[in-house]
């Protein structure tokens, strides 16, 4: 099956799509090595995300524990540079 990681840092941008077995978790995926080279890159903190969902463990599962479907994106998410409702009050 196809699945997919994507990281839009400031600078760079990362979209990698990858065909694995249907048992998979996406803490298994993000062991993978080229994953690895880019989370090594990261300075910042970050949570891992599937189709834009954030795997917390409490509406998904944990990254240990979610098992990927066929299309779905894995996604590291970094931290807000601005505050939306700042950024809209700034623009008025």
């Amino acid at each position: 099956m196809k699945v997919f990681f994507s990281y839009q840092g400031l600078q760079d941008q990362h979209f990698l799509s990858f065909d694995v077995s249907s048992s998979l978790t996406v803490a298994e995926l993000i062991e993978f090595e080229e994953i690895k080279k880019i989370i090594s890159l990261i300075d910042h903190k970050y949570e891992l995300a599937v189709n834009s969902e954030v795997l917390d463990g409490n509406f998904k599962p944990l990254p240990s524990k979610y098992r990927l479907r066929e299309g779905e994106r894995v996604e590291i998410l970094r931290p807000l540079v601005q505050d939306p409702k700042e950024r809209r009050l700034n623009k008025v």
